[in-house]
């Protein structure tokens, strides 16, 4: 495997969107604690936070070995840990998050998982030749970015091929996305391509001026998102969830659960655990309210959750037996720097001579914790 930092290999220069996408997130300045406590979008961030907590409380297991697609600076890495997973393997296309996701696992104390980073696009990578041999996983993760595969349908394959391949029968693929039932929705509702609130905003380019959506392409539709200080007019493309389903039911994926964020918020209500999180990560305000625009961009989102179909295989283990695996591990095991950071390439992909001291490095900041008091503060929303 090819490592950061070795000069016998290529790096990876993803093409068109996805290389804006990365040219992005690699440029989104790492903010303290202080900041983004003071972000504007500080309830949303957290509310994002809460549903990504809840959706790892449900459909995680002690013991878990997770796959995270678009794992971004690391921002679920103490989610995982409180969750009590065994063995971490992320994937982003920007590495200098990365870099900043191995200053973040450096920082956990405590028992805590062995962990493996992938620099690449894993919605056009064949994962699966960077993987140790045997390797499965209980549970894929993807927040907030598949919408960035719907550029195609190569793309969606290859990332349900990337999520399948190693995923036990019974195992689980979720995440958040966009929900393009309430996208199309709202552009139907103005004269012109343009919608949003001072929050965000969504620009939908002059291909789809006569705002026709067919069902049977439902990929390529593409838009410009900003969101704040956070996200800058970054392509994107419609997710249509009934064609995501039908695709995935060929590679043994079952959908079992899709809700748009408010609705998420309503049926959670119910449940003790996710709203003692809700509580833990200080959603609302000290005047317990929830800014309007805010909440206006939730709406923009909803959940996915697919099973894998078949005999279940055993997932995960009793959470004294993992406790016991993570307390057994060895201080070599858990030290990760950002050297060991696997870079992937995509054959017959454009690419150029490039080494690890090429790119801009960045030190682990002390406040950038993801805990109850400091939201998500991956550049992703």
């Amino acid at each position: 495997m090819a490592q950061v930092g070795s000069v016998e290999t290529r790096v990876l220069v993803a093409m068109g969107d996805n290389e804006r996408v990365a040219e992005h997130y690699n440029r989104v300045e790492q903010r303290g604690l202080r900041e983004r406590r003071e972000s504007r979008i500080i309830r949303l961030r957290k509310f994002n936070n809460w549903v990504k907590d809840v959706l790892i409380q449900q459909y995680s297991r002690p013991g878990y070995t997770v796959l995270d697609f678009a794992c971004g600076k690391g921002g679920d890495l103490l989610k995982w840990q409180r969750a009590m997973a065994l063995h971490y393997v992320g994937c982003d296309t920007a590495l200098v998050s990365l870099q900043q996701a191995v200053g973040r696992y450096s920082e956990i104390t405590g028992p805590k998982f062995t962990c493996s980073l992938l620099w690449g696009d894993c919605f056009a990578v064949d994962l699966d030749s960077y993987l140790e041999p045997g390797l499965t996983f209980d549970l894929v993760s993807c927040q907030f970015a598949i919408h960035y595969a719907f550029e195609n349908e190569a793309r969606v394959r290859q990332m349900l091929t990337n999520a399948t391949a190693r995923l036990k029968k019974g195992g689980y693929f979720l995440g958040t996305t966009t929900d393009s039932n309430v996208l199309l929705r709202k552009l139907y509702a103005v004269q012109h391509l343009t919608f949003g609130n001072p929050v965000y905003a969504v620009r939908f380019t002059d291909e789809n001026a006569r705002k026709c959506f067919r069902k049977d392409q439902p990929f390529g539709h593409k838009y410009f998102f900003t969101l704040d200080e956070q996200v800058e007019d970054c392509p994107e493309f419609v997710v249509h969830m009934p064609a995501f389903a039908r695709i995935a039911e060929e590679y043994g994926l079952k959908l079992i659960e899709a809700k748009n964020l408010h609705q998420f918020w309503v049926d959670q209500q119910t449940v003790d655990a996710s709203m003692k999180s809700f509580e833990r990560n200080k959603v609302l305000g000290h005047d317990r309210s929830f800014p309007c625009d805010e909440w206006d961009a939730i709406y923009l989102y909803t959940t996915f959750v697919f099973q894998k179909t078949g005999d279940m295989a055993p997932l995960g283990l009793g959470a004294v037996d993992a406790l016991q695996r993570l307390s057994d591990l060895n201080e070599d095991k858990l030290r990760l720097e950002p050297s060991q950071i696997i870079r992937m390439t995509v054959q017959g992909s454009m690419t150029v001579d490039d080494t690890v001291d090429s790119v801009p490095q960045v030190n682990a900041m002390s406040d950038s914790r993801d805990s109850p008091e400091s939201p998500d503060s991956s550049s992703r929303p």
